[in-house]
């Protein structure tokens, strides 16, 4: 078990198991792609609207920049690698993934599964060339998970009524981010009590509703500042803050630095 870099820091392995419950305690979203492999267990994993039940030898593909979190189920303990890494790894990749939970048909399973173990063993080993066989492995095992994804039907998210409910909550936030998007409100909206929506809304995604709300616009102002050369006010009216200095102190709680910042780094990197 043990977390591992390449050399030039643009890929990491994650491999982790895990007694007992657990739900992670913070937003997620970052800009490389992620990978995930669940060994053992099962988790819910939430990825922008949508809930996944993933189970034994699923893996889960998520976008970059696409707020996504673990969230624990009934089931305790569990085993499972996580690979992130950047956009250079796809460069003249002949496919592309979308966001959401796969699993191979049962021909490929095994094939799956060993190349997710070679990844581990070449990540914890010192061999000559590691950086240039790990890239090697993780291309055949995205390569094999992109065209089950291409051939197949999507797997659907969680189907229960209530699952249901809450995605189409979290999609009206992820079209509705501007307005100013109460609570109660909302909850009228979808004829649900807003104690019934807090509460389930948070079993569900792992998020408080307010949360997910500023992660939302958080989420949406990353790309405006990466995409437009919108001035600040300008990003903070686009999402629904209108006090600029609200912007500023919303993006650096949850992001770690000014948007300033951020738009200088993402600069440099086009660089």
């Amino acid at each position: 078990m043990g977390m591992y870099y390449n050399s030039t820091g643009t890929i990491l392995v994650d491999h982790y198991k895990r007694k007992g419950f657990y739900t992670m305690q913070e937003h997620h979203a970052h800009d490389d792609y992620e990978l995930y492999y669940l060994f053992t267990g099962e988790r819910n994993f939430f990825i922008r609207d949508r809930c996944y039940r993933v189970k034994r030898g699923f893996f889960v593909f998520v976008e970059k920049n696409e707020l996504h979190k673990t969230i624990d189920t009934e089931v305790p303990n569990h085993e499972r690698l996580v690979i992130n890494f950047g956009s250079a790894l796809l460069a003249d990749f002949p496919l592309h993934g979308r966001s959401g939970a796969i699993l191979l048909p049962p021909q490929e399973q095994f094939k799956g599964e060993s190349l997710v173990r070679e990844i581990i063993a070449e990540a914890q080993g010192h061999a000559e060339g590691r950086d240039v066989m790990l890239e090697s492995l993780i291309k055949q095992l995205l390569l094999l998970l992109f065209r089950a994804q291409k051939e197949q039907p999507e797997l659907e998210a969680e189907a229960s009524t209530v699952h249901k409910t809450i995605s189409e909550v979290a999609a009206y936030v992820g079209t509705h981010y501007r307005d100013p998007l109460r609570l109660n409100e909302v909850a009228s909206q979808f004829f649900i009590s807003p104690y019934y929506l807090s509460r389930k809304f948070k079993e569900c995604t792992g998020f408080g509703f307010s949360e997910y709300v500023q992660l939302v616009r958080i989420r949406e102002a990353q790309r405006l500042l990466r995409e437009t050369d919108l001035k600040m006010i300008e990003v903070a009216e686009q999402i629904g803050i209108e006090a600029v200095a609200n912007f500023y102190k919303l993006f650096k709680a949850t992001t770690g630095c000014s948007p300033l910042q951020y738009r200088k780094r993402q600069q440099a990197r086009k660089n």
